[in-house]
């Protein structure tokens, strides 16, 4: 245990890093005799004596040294400053003994409270008690609370090397909660902005020097981070569960930037036309489950969820609309997720004809119950999501999420045909911004048609200026 940092008296503030490098290794002076103590233990009072500094700081421009003196403690990685309250050199240093005998018995966390106790807290505080709070505070889904907490933790994990080894996913024996306990124990001041992004360059680094790799490995951790910093979100902050804690002063993602990790813009590689015409001859018959989802997909611009647990009553037959809104079972994106979806009378004719006369509440049919609130990712109509994506991939349609490809289908087709602010309208996203780093493609082939000039003119005729070939 290193018990001292380099005092820092007004005298030692003079004296050279050689010089004070001496006495912490020889053990300093005693002011009163002049006597060397090298030999006393940090047991005795008198051991503390050439270790207590006065404590100074600046005010326009003047120095100004407190009275009372200090001593500071370093043990186990962690270093921490103690005001003695007192301006008597035996008082103090019967303190500074004190404290120091009580922090190798007790370990830091009690010493703090114990000795500092406007400071514990801050210092203290650890990412188990954090996301504590921030799940009482009940503004995020568990589902969402869940993502971003994992978020969090690989990142920690990371930082502070924690193995991610097979112990981590045994939930039967322990062996997962120990590696939670590991990370939740770490103090949330330890993990500062600079430690995030040299993570995240790690991150990419461990990627390899294929492009595709790269820009994969960086949109990886641009997600981790938004996810993660997403839990101390100004809103989350200001619930009184949060507000109570004494936060680092500076928080773990402040300052933080994404990185560059390319176009994020959908490119179409979908023949529309081709793929209605399969899916009505191959699905409608066979598969009408199947069929409906690819509707409801391509047509309406639907989300997973979305489809997952849209109600027949919420289909307006008269106004040609769907009515999205939340439900007992249904919680939607954002708020802006809520509203209406204007759909082509040809959908929902398509629709209607497999209305049932029994009195189905969902318009996917699935021997699966709905949850209300379920801590995993969870579909009703997870076999249908399957068979949809089988066929979609037997089409040509390669994309890890080909039933969410027909979204971005629909939403280029709009941005093409009636511009980016109908397309964000149709989609229902909270924000333009949304809508113009995604969908802002057109479908649309631009040419100014200089090609045309390539075609030798036929002999005879002279090109004009306007393009059109004259007699010569």
């Amino acid at each position: 245990m290193n018990t001292l940092s380099n005092p820092k008296t007004t005298h030692q503030n003079h004296q050279s890093g050689q010089e004070a490098a001496k006495q912490i290794v020889l053990g300093h002076s005693d002011r009163a005799s002049g006597k060397a103590r090298r030999h006393l233990p940090p047991t005795h009072k008198d051991y503390w004596k050439p270790r207590l500094e006065h404590r100074s700081y600046t005010r326009d421009g003047d120095l100004i040294e407190l009275a009372e003196y200090s001593v500071r403690f370093q043990h186990l990685g962690q270093r921490a400053s103690f005001s003695l309250s007192s301006s008597d050199a035996d008082t103090a240093a019967a303190s500074a003994r004190d404290i120091y005998m009580f922090l190798k018995t007790n370990g830091w966390d009690a010493t703090m409270a114990k000795f500092k106790p406007k400071a514990a807290t801050k210092e203290t505080l650890n990412v188990g008690n954090y996301l504590k709070a921030v799940r009482e505070t009940g503004k995020l889904r568990l589902r969402t609370f869940l993502n971003y907490e994992n978020c969090f933790r690989s990142i920690l994990a990371n930082v502070f090397g924690i193995k991610d080894t097979a112990a981590k996913y045994d939930y039967r024996t322990g062996g997962n909660q120990k590696w939670r306990e590991r990370v939740n124990s770490i103090r949330l001041a330890k993990l500062t902005p600079e430690a995030v992004e040299r993570w995240m360059k790690k991150f990419v680094a461990q990627a390899g020097a294929s492009p595709n790799a790269v820009a994969s490995a960086k949109r990886t951790a641009n997600s981790y981070v938004r996810c993660a910093r997403a839990l101390f979100g100004v809103a989350l902050l200001k619930e009184s569960a949060v507000r109570k804690l004494s936060l680092p002063a500076v928080l773990p993602f402040q300052g933080v930037e994404l990185l560059e990790s390319g176009s994020a813009k959908y490119m179409s590689k979908i023949n529309a036309q081709t793929l209605i015409v399969a899916a009505r001859q191959e699905l409608k018959p066979a598969e009408p489950e199947v069929y409906k989802a690819f509707l409801l997909g391509l047509f309406a611009g639907m989300r997973k969820g979305e489809i997952d647990l849209l109600e027949w009553r919420m289909v307006d037959w008269n106004r040609g609309a769907i009515q999205l809104e939340e439900t007992e079972w249904l919680h939607l994106k954002t708020a802006d997720s809520a509203g209406e979806i204007t759909v082509d009378a040809e959908v929902l004719n398509e629709l209607r004809s497999f209305m049932s006369s029994g009195k189905l509440v969902f318009v996917i049919a699935s021997d699966r119950p709905p949850r209300t609130n379920s801590a995993r990712p969870y579909y009703r109509c997870d076999p249908v999501f399957d068979r949809l994506n089988e066929w979609l991939r037997s089409k040509g349609i390669a994309a890890n999420k080909p039933l969410h490809e027909l979204r971005k289908e629909i939403g280029a087709l709009i941005v093409t045909e009636h511009g980016i602010y109908a397309a964000s309208r149709f989609l229902r996203h909270s924000d333009i911004t949304t809508t113009a780093r995604h969908y802002a493609d057109h479908k649309a082939r631009i040419s100014v048609g200089l090609g045309k000039y390539l075609n030798p003119a036929p002999v005879g005729l002279a090109p004009q200026a306007n393009g059109k070939a004259a007699a010569a």
